[in-house]
């Protein structure tokens, strides 16, 4: 009997591995369902590689849009205009490096107006674009740079002799404008692209209503423009 007894338990004891065996290849067995060569996104040493169609690691920097032909707004700045030079064929010949600040005689009223006026001294044609550097100078020592408008810029080409145009507006504190008082001495005006600084005598008898530290002053210089004729 118990021979027998043993022999019974231990042929239970062997189905049950034996069933133990089976399933366990049953599982191995599942993974491999589904289409072949699919395995989907694979994280692989910090980044995921696709299934789909190669793309390149990285894409090539794109270079900055090209800066717009206008001023960006009005900018309060004395210093020259050192944008880009003029395109080729946008004006003609190389940039002016040689030219003579005059001025014309103010016109209108309240806000008034008056020409500076860049002539070119060399012995070629020339293109000047952009806004010229101004700096008025008081009476009283202090100092004004005075602001770009928004207006387009343009390359102008200049004979000989002939010269281009920066209207200049300015507030008469005379005739209203609000602000203090403000005699002008002088002007400081660089011509476009260089660094020739010439110093202009104010021509304006009447005080300017002083406005440096407004965001929209009544005083304040255009690009240069061709000269008007006639």
């Amino acid at each position: 009997m118990n021979i027998n007894g043993t022999a019974v338990r231990r042929g239970a004891v062997s189905v049950t591995a034996a069933a133990f065996a089976l399933g366990a290849l049953g599982a191995c067995g599942g993974g491999e369902q589904g289409p072949a060569g699919a395995p989907g996104n694979i994280t692989q040493a910090g980044s995921v590689v696709s299934t789909g169609d190669p793309q390149p690691s990285s894409q090539p920097s794109q270079p900055p849009a090209p800066s717009a032909e206008k001023s960006p707004g009005r900018t309060t700045s004395g210093a020259p205009d050192k944008g880009k030079p003029p395109a080729p064929g946008g004006g003609g010949g190389a940039e002016c490096t040689k030219m003579k600040v005059t001025q014309s005689q103010p016109r209108g009223s309240g806000q008034e107006h008056f020409a500076l006026l860049f002539t070119n001294e060399g012995s070629a044609p020339c293109t000047v674009r952009g806004f010229p550097g101004v700096r008025l100078d008081g009476a009283d020592g202090s100092s004004w740079d005075l602001t770009r408008t928004a207006k387009e810029i343009t390359p102008i080409e200049v004979a000989p002799g002939q010269h281009a145009s920066a209207d200049l507006t300015y507030l008469s504190a005379a005739d209203g404008g609000a602000g203090p008082a403000w005699q002008v001495a002088r002007m400081a005006v660089t011509p476009p692209h260089t660094t020739d600084t010439q110093i202009v005598p104010w021509a304006v008898g009447k005080p300017v209503a002083k406005q440096d530290a407004a965001t929209h002053p009544g005083t304040y210089i255009d690009p240069v423009r061709p000269a008007a004729t006639g």
